[in-house]
């Protein structure tokens, strides 16, 4: 049975008002923030690796010959009669560049949508750091191989099209989604297991900070490494060798469970669990691996989280698309001058995250876990809604930035939230609760390059920001239905639902 709508959080959710304290005799230790310090490194490394690509695109749309015309296109010229016209043409190709990078970008979200799910569930079954691990060193080999496209191109033909980059492109950025699936999953599981119920969308928005801020770092990162390497291909290159030592690193240091790790003693430990080891919690060890998969299917508060995640990241993908084309086919600001303020979205985006963080632990103090999660999401996403409507109506670019870049920053209050219902809802399944979050936020990053390609040129680019801003609506509505005291465990009637 659910708990009356003035409940305190069930048992897996402890109560915030009567937290348990370590024994006298022995101070806690303080492992976990270095745990929490080694996942920001992954946050800022899963961002740069993965927006790094916007900040080449022009890079990329002229070595591969993307804004290259098809025989449909000079058809269409001829028959329109404007074969002649510089400017058509220049529109077309344009056109034809842009909507070629969609689908580059949309294909890693297609992969990363395929295999989120299923890596959120071997988070709960082997590990975090057994998939962790596998995550990162399959996307290290998958950025190296984003700069190999050339060069694979000219193994398959000797002198490639664009239709065949094209594909190796897709094919590649396809496979670098599915290798990187399962990260933030895995990542919300194992905070779950290192930080109490108080803590953790604190540790949640310092994640997610740490997230924002590389890719805020992404253009300025990417454009030092060609720089300095050469070329874009060679940068790409760099990034998969980091990833790599990266990926070594963690698997040496990292254990799933405090009681695994060297250096936490039992008044840390006591701390982090916090009296919430019940059934089905995530300190549950004693329970089965069986999902509750009937409990899961009919959660109003999972599919309403979905619907949420679906919005913001629908919105949140153009920031790391195509702001720098909007940029500077709205308002003349070319890829080489939009380094920087093409990451100002996400670097006022960290700054949310952190304080989303502690905002959401400091209302669930004051309102209890409904609204504590919830509330940060219905307000910013209805604050965002009115700054993209706003920014659709003005020309004068600095004004627009800074209405884009206050949107990014309502969108992400709510973040650390997000991630950590997940936890809240799913106990000892949060990595599959996560995935299936994530698959639908997925979705809205796939479809969000294509619909803004498709939009901009059939209309313009201010109808474009004008679809995120009803975007943003439909995800304050969704945040108001999502209730993170309505746990699996305790919506799980029967017990061989109950794992």
């Amino acid at each position: 049975m659910n708990p009356p709508p003035d409940a305190s959080p069930p048992a897996e959710v402890p109560s915030l008002a009567n937290v348990g304290k370590p024994g006298e005799a022995e101070r806690p230790t303080r492992m976990r923030y270095a745990v929490l310090a080694v996942f920001c490194s992954l946050a800022f490394l899963t961002y740069l690796d993965r927006i790094c690509i916007m900040r080449v695109q022009g890079e990329i749309e002229r070595d591969l010959g993307f804004a290259e015309l098809t025989a449909a296109d000079e058809a269409r010229l001829r028959s329109a009669e404007l074969a002649g016209r510089p400017g058509a043409r220049a529109k077309l190709e344009r056109d034809r560049a842009t909507e070629r990078m969609s689908w580059v970008f949309a294909s890693f979200l297609m992969g990363y949508l395929l295999f989120e799910v299923p890596g959120g569930w071997m988070g709960d079954r082997w590990g975090a750091r057994r998939v962790i691990t596998r995550i990162v060193i399959a996307w290290s080999i998958f950025t190296a191989l984003t700069g190999a496209v050339p060069a694979l191109g000219r193994a398959v033909a000797s002198a490639p099209g664009p239709a065949l980059l094209l594909g190796l492109m897709i094919a590649i950025r396809f496979l670098f989604g599915l290798g990187e699936a399962g990260a933030y999953p895995n990542i919300a599981r194992a905070l779950g297991r290192w930080f109490p119920f108080r803590q953790r969308a604190s540790a949640q928005g310092a994640i997610w900070m740490a997230s924002r801020m590389g890719g805020a770092a992404a253009p300025l990162i990417i454009g030092l490494l060609m720089s300095l390497a050469g070329h874009w291909t060679r940068a790409f290159w760099i990034l998969g060798v980091v990833g790599a030592a990266w990926a070594l690193a963690f698997a040496c240091w990292f254990r799933d469970r405090p009681e695994e790790k060297r250096g936490v003693n039992e008044a840390e430990r006591a701390s982090i669990r916090d009296g919430g080891e019940s059934h089905g919690s995530i300190y549950d060890d004693r329970s089965g691996s069986r999902l509750p998969w009937t409990a899961l299917l009919m959660s109003r508060s999972l599919w309403a989280l979905c619907l949420v995640s679906f919005s913001m990241s629908f919105c949140w993908y153009f920031f790391v698309t195509f702001l720098p084309k909007y940029l500077k086919e709205q308002h003349g600001i070319d890829y080489a001058r939009s380094e920087l303020v093409s990451g100002l979205p996400l670097l006022v985006g960290a700054a949310a995250c952190f304080g989303g963080g502690r905002l959401s632990d400091f209302l669930c103090v004051r309102l209890g876990a409904r609204w504590g999660r919830s509330l940060p999401g219905v307000v910013g996403c209805v604050l965002a809604s009115g700054c993209a409507l706003m920014a659709s109506r003005l020309q004068t670019p600095f004004a627009c930035l800074a209405l884009i870049c206050l949107a990014s920053a309502c969108q992400d209050v709510s973040l650390p939230a997000m991630w950590s219902v997940p936890v809240d809802l799913g106990g000892r399944n949060a990595g599959t609760v996560g995935g299936v979050m994530n698959a639908m936020g997925c979705v809205g990053g796939m479809l969000s390059p294509l619909v803004a390609a498709k939009l901009s040129s059939a209309g313009s680019w201010s109808v474009v920001i004008q679809v995120f801003a009803g975007v943003y609506l439909l995800g304050a509505l969704a945040w108001s239905l999502v209730d993170s005291r309505k746990t699996l465990a305790a919506e799980t009637t029967s017990p061989q639902f109950s794992g």
